[in-house]
């Protein structure tokens, strides 16, 4: 990025969760689209930062009208959205991943493991279906544990679990008991428990994002709603939470922004085109 891109303006470039911050799973909001339009005519980069596998998250890009760059499967890789590349990829080890499945199959919890393209599953079942129509990407389905079907994958971005929504925070604790020196563990929705690399997560993605755009960390701004956002919340210059996230992450939020149902990230970004935020 030039350093003559939006330097009138503090923050410079936009780290958005998608589900339950920008898209309210019905539809994105008109005032969010002119907002994001105008942001970047401003020279500011706004880019998406999700727990999505890449092609969950590519066809909303466009209509977004948000920058080529993506952070997606929780920040397990940075894209180019036009081409699929890999701008940098920060994969969880084979033998952590391994640990993880068989953590949630010993459980009796289904269990993805993703790569680029694809999340695996071991046997068709109602809660995959049920993932893969919201995200419209059907599961590869493997006919063998994910723990076993994890050695033949040239890399492995992340695993879920999707475990009852009553013991999903006493699983995250015991599983960062098992593997929390060699995994990053949270939760990205009520029922979805991911394991990623310790140098992924959505921090360290844009980190690595805005070290790529050539943006100091101090002029990022971060927006989410839910667990998994807490690292990007807090490695960016202003860390800002939805209105409707979980309250840990509002408590460590340094702005705290109207719902996704009442345009939270169109008032953040009006706000900054109009610099009424310090």
């Amino acid at each position: 990025m030039s350093s003559t891109h939006g330097e009138n303006m503090k923050y410079k470039l936009i780290a958005s969760d998608f589900d339950n911050t920008l898209y309210d799973e019905v539809a994105l909001s008109p005032r969010a689209l002119k907002a994001i339009a105008a942001y970047r005519a401003a020279g500011g980069k706004f880019c998406i930062a999700t727990g999505r596998i890449f092609p969950a998250i590519r066809p909303f890009i466009s209509q977004l009208g948000a920058d080529d760059e993506v952070i997606a499967c929780q920040g397990s890789a940075v894209y180019y959205t036009s081409t699929g590349e890999v701008i940098e990829r920060f994969a969880l080890d084979q033998a952590t991943a391994i640990k993880a499945a068989s953590y949630f199959e010993a459980k009796g919890d289904v269990c993805h493991a993703y790569d680029d393209a694809h999340f695996h599953v071991e046997r068709e079942n109602p809660l995959s279906e049920m993932y893969g129509e919201y995200c419209n990407l059907s599961p590869a389905v493997e006919g063998k544990p994910i723990s076993s079907f994890i050695r033949e994958m040239p890399f492995v971005n992340k695993v879920i679990g999707i475990v009852s929504e009553d013991s999903i925070d006493a699983k995250v604790l015991e599983l960062r008991s098992l593997i929390g020196e060699e995994a990053e563990v949270t939760k990205s929705a009520p029922m979805f428990l991911e394991v990623t690399s310790l140098r992924a997560g959505k921090g360290n993605a844009l980190t690595s994002l805005a070290k790529h755009l050539s943006i100091p960390m101090a002029e990022t701004v971060a927006v989410g709603d839910n667990l998994n956002d807490l690292s990007m919340i807090e490695m960016a210059g202003l860390g800002c939470a939805v209105e409707n996230a979980i309250p840990y992450l509002k408590e460590r939020a340094g702005l705290v922004l109207p719902s996704v149902f009442d345009d939270g990230v169109a008032t953040l970004i009006e706000r900054i085109l109009a610099d009424e935020i310090e």
